[in-house]
This record gives structure tokens, sequence and C-alpha cells, in this order.
């Protein structure tokens, strides 16, 4: 055999021999999902051609190093190729890395879902939408970067959607220097959720708490989230997660695994890639929050998305019952809990990257 052949012959071995040996792991902590299971195999997937693709998949998610191989083509794509972007990752012009904002699609039925609350239900609604780290630093894109102008379709959603529009806008991109996003996740911080709950009590008619009220404990500074397995590079730029924590008793309960605590933080989520899930335990149909004090006033509703459970332990300081909806998972009517529950207030809030794909945003009926 040619010498020149010899060498990737052998490196071509080592790897599938690597690969049959290897023990296959159900989930990846870096990409935060499941991966693809051995395909089931019949005669009617090998003539659809099912049984290849999933085979393929299948090889793809489990080859030998593979969140190595991994981190080295991000590695590659920018500092040799150049790429500006990946994954829908742009590439800042200081390093920094901002998920793309796509312009809305289905805007016209999000207005439709949303609006359905303000028809059907007694209770006042209310809405606020986030803008992205895209928006609030966008000095920071690349010059090729073709991203949508995030203000002008908050304003349109707002002209539209039948609630007392809260500006969480403003008071973000006037306090931009203070650290409002993660570098290494798509989430706010929670610094930039306690400058929103500022607006939003204004608006809703409540006084907030100054800084000072809360005890701040940061509780990692090793936190690689999903712009991090998108981008496989910044391990060196870990983001750190700090909790502002008050004495107030509470008694959240989970109502899917009928799970009850007496805090909004399941830290045991600090010893996986995952932290951010550490509010309110990661993902809930439907989360209720009592506060057991005497001042707290009504109750409110919260519809969202994932930004809004670093927010609610704020909210949750001021209303003697919030419920948490994640109506991805929700089956039951929103609306009918609403009134048979006589909530007063409701608050919608929602990324502005996240409003138009959620789909849960269909099941507010």
């Amino acid at each position: 055999m040619n010498k020149f052949y010899i060498l990737p012959s052998v490196i071509v071995v080592i790897l599938l021999a690597a690969f049959i040996v290897s023990p296959k792991k159900e989930f990846s902590e870096n990409e935060n999902r499941n991966l693809e299971p051995f395909p089931e195999v019949s005669v009617e997937s090998l003539l659809s051609g099912d049984l290849a693709e999933n085979l393929g998949t299948y090889i793809e998610d489990h080859f030998p190093f593979r969140d190595s191989f991994m981190e080295l083509n991000g590695v590659f794509s920018v500092y040799v190729l150049g790429q500006k972007e990946v994954n829908g990752i742009y590439i800042g012009k200081d390093g920094s890395f901002l998920e793309k904002y796509n312009k809305p699609e289905t805007m016209d039925d999000t207005v439709d879902k949303l609006n359905n609350l303000a028809e059907k239900t007694n209770s006042k609604v209310y809405c606020a939408l986030v803008p992205t780290a895209a928006e609030i630093y966008s000095e920071k894109l690349p010059n090729f970067a073709e991203t949508p102008t995030q203000y002008e379709e908050m304003e349109e959603y707002y002209s539209r959607i039948k609630a007392d529009n809260i500006d969480v806008y403003s008071p973000l991109y006037e306090n931009k220097e203070e650290n409002l996003y993660y570098n290494l996740d798509h989430h706010w911080t929670t610094k930039a959720a306690y400058i929103a709950y500022r607006e939003i009590a204004a608006e809703m008619g409540f006084e907030p708490f100054d800084e000072s009220y809360f005890d701040i404990e940061q509780v990692t500074d090793d936190f690689k989230g999903t712009i991090y397995s998108k981008v496989n590079m910044g391990a060196d730029k870990a983001d750190t997660i700090e909790l502002y924590k008050t004495d107030t008793d509470y008694t959240v309960t989970y109502t899917d695994t009928e799970e009850v605590s007496d805090s909004f933080y399941n830290l045991d989520y600090l010893d996986m890639k995952d932290k951010y899930s550490l509010f309110l335990n990661n993902l809930h149909p439907l989360t209720e929050i009592k506060n057991n004090s005497k001042e707290a006033r009504g109750s409110l509703a919260v519809i969202k998305d994932s930004f809004a459970n670093c927010l609610a332990p704020f909210l949750a300081e001021h209303y003697k019952t919030i419920y948490v909806f994640d109506t991805r998972y929700y089956r039951g009517s929103v609306c009918d809990f609403i009134n048979e529950n006589n909530i007063e207030n409701t608050l919608i809030l929602y990324n502005l990257n996240t409003i138009d794909t959620d789909l849960g945003i269909n099941a507010i009926y």
C-alpha cells in the first residue's frame, strides 16, 4: 500500500473502533438536546429511506470526540476562514457573540392569539416585549449583518396588541453599560430582569424595591449556555449567574409534577450545563407561586417565554398569587383558567426573537 494512504487508513480504523466500543449517550449536555437513538430496522424503514437517514443522524450524533471536533470546526471557521456568522450567531466586532434576529413572519397570527386574552377575560392585560442583545448592542454587529430593527417590530406589535404596553426597551438601552445579557447564552441576566421589573412595577401600579433590598448572590461563574453550544467557542468567557434573594416566605408549586418548594431556584442545575434552568426549576406548564406575607396584593398570570423565569421572583414580592404559564406545554385554556380564578392582572412577556416562533402562543384560547 502506498505509504501516503497508510496514516489516513489507520485514523479511519481507530475512529471506527472508537465508535464501536465507546458508550452511547442519550443526551448531549453541550447541545442541550436528546441524541438520536439507534434506529429501528424494518423492511418499511429500509424501503422508505428512513433507516439510512436515521442511521446517518445516529452516527453523526455519536461520533467519537464529537464535542472536540465541533469546537475545532468553530475555531477553524472563524479564525481561519474568517466567517462572522456560525449557526445563526454573529461574531461581534469585539469578539462577542450575538444571536441573529429575523423579521417576524407570523405577526398576524400572534397578535390574534394574544388579543384573545383581552377579549375573553376580565383580567387587565399588560404586554412587555424584550429586545435581544443584538438590538441593544447593535454597534457590535459585523458590518454585513442584515438584522431588522427590533424597535420597529416592537412598536408594530404594541400598536396592534390590545394591552397596556410596557416599554422595557428604553431602560435597558439606557443601562447598556451594565451586564444585561450573557455572553454565551441568549437570555438576559438577572440584572437586566431587575431593570425591567422596575419599569413593569411603575406601569402596573406598585412601588418596586430598590436593589439594596435584595441579597445578591453569585452562584456560578462557569455558565456556558445556548450560544456556546452553537458556536463551540468561548470557553474562556464563561458567564456568572446572580440571584436576587429575599427572606419572603414563598410556596412554589409545579402543578405537573406536584413538587412543592419554598424557593424559586433549583440549584441542582448548577452541576449541569443548562444552568439557566435553575430559575423556576426549568420547564413546567403551570407554576403557582404563593406569597405568604400579608403585604402582598392580588393575583397575576404571567404568559411568557423563559426570559420571565428570572423575572418572576421580583414580581412575586408584590402579588399574593402568581400563575406562570408555559403555553408550549399547558394543555388547558389559559383564558378559562384566568376567568375561573378571577385573576386581576395578566402580563405577557416574550423576547422579540421568541414571540414569532413560540408555538405555545397558539395555545392561548
